[in-house]
């Protein structure tokens, strides 16, 4: 009797088998390549293993020797023959697997609200990266620059499937041309990035060593990072895992795993950690808008710099705190024209925490909100 996956696997063409085979480590055996299959083989812990790949997908037998091949790739990757037929239909994505373990999610479904806040988050994880990518900064003022943005437009999300609250997101990776050694693309360095990220924070966290992601902003562990990380924490007292599978049409990037592990118990102490990070890196390029709530200057020298305090909105940061700034002669008088007449400002600068108080330093562009955009 065939296994009910048979059917699916039949429906690969040999291509497809070929490039999963040789991304995933499987080398070609010319010497056993007969007129009507190509083989190849692999060492293992168990001993040398190989297999063989029909050249032509309407051979009568090509239904049955693909299905062994499968069996095959199931017992060597001790993964399930529908996980490994999805990514060989999946040739030019990179593909993330997130899946929910636990009493909540065990009947492979999750509640709406979960559902919607592990969409958010998973965007926001994908997009804190690809800034990362660009310019590897511990707190990313704002997600809104073009090539990322581009890039998440270009993510898909696939079927959920069976197994717990599985969730795929299929990344589009251009293919391989030829042997020079150049860089990859840029989606492709975002899943590497976040690969590695997600392993050095699961090591972190299982270990006690929360001050270690503080000091991973070059490898992609910003505060906005870790933020969506906590809000990814499972239903419940649930298990994240978080799978990574990669385009059949690039090499693969040399990482000692293929999945990373987040206990529940491990997201209490994310959601501070991103806080800390977040307060306590100067933010370059912030916008800060609100309103002046005071100003200072010598009475005596009206040419000088005066200090100004706005109660203002920033986009990442909760509430309406006070922004202290020393303004330019021109631009403290936009802001004495701006108070009289109770009307919002804007300006951009480097945003720091200094004690209990925010600072912007280096401010320009300070201007009035007009009130049609107000």
């Amino acid at each position: 009797m065939k296994p009910d996956w048979a059917s699916d696997a039949a429906r690969l063409p040999p291509s497809a088998l070929r490039r999963y085979l040789v991304a995933a480590g499987w080398v070609d055996d010319d010497e056993n390549e007969s007129a009507t299959y190509w083989s190849y083989s692999r060492a293992t812990p168990q001993g040398q293993v190989s297999v063989e790949v029909p050249k032509r997908q309407d051979f009568v037998d090509y239904d049955r020797r693909v299905a062994e091949l499968i069996e095959i790739l199931t017992l060597v990757e001790k993964r399930s023959a529908r996980a490994i037929i999805f990514e060989l239909g999946q040739p030019g994505a990179d593909v993330l697997s997130f899946r929910y373990h636990g009493a909540e999610t065990e009947d492979g479904t999750i509640s709406v609200d979960d559902g919607i806040r592990i969409r958010e988050e998973r965007r926001r994880l994908l997009l804190s990266t690809a800034h990362s990518v660009i310019e590897p900064l511990p707190h990313h003022p704002r997600l809104s620059r073009s090539e990322p943005a581009a890039f998440i437009a270009s993510c898909r999300e696939a079927p959920s499937r069976i197994g717990s609250y599985l969730s795929p997101v299929l990344v589009p990776v251009s293919p391989e041309v030829g042997d020079a050694e150049v860089e990859d693309p840029f989606s492709r360095r975002v899943t590497t990035m976040l690969a590695n990220a997600l392993h050095i924070a699961a090591e972190a966290l299982s270990a006690g060593d929360d001050k270690h992601l503080l000091r991973g902003a070059e490898k992609g562990l910003s505060s906005n990072f870790l933020a969506a990380l906590s809000g990814l924490r499972p239903p419940g007292r649930g298990t994240l895992v978080i799978g990574f599978s990669w385009a059949a049409r690039r090499r693969p990037p040399s990482l000692p795993f293929r999945s990373v592990t987040f206990d529940h118990r491990v997201f209490e102490p994310l959601g501070e950690i991103a806080r800390v990070l977040r307060e306590s890196s100067p933010s370059p390029g912030t916008v800060v808008e609100g309103y002046v709530a005071s100003f200072d200057r010598e009475a005596t020298d009206p040419t000088q710099p005066g200090d100004v305090v706005l109660i203002a909105t920033i986009e990442d940061r909760p509430g309406t705190p006070k922004v202290h700034m020393k303004l330019s002669q021109e631009a403290y008088a936009q802001a004495m024209l701006a108070h009289r007449e109770a009307r919002r400002v804007r300006v951009m600068g480097t945003l720091i925490k200094e004690g209990r108080r925010y600072v912007l330093r280096d401010p320009g562009g300070f201007g009035v909100i007009s009130e049609s955009e107000d």
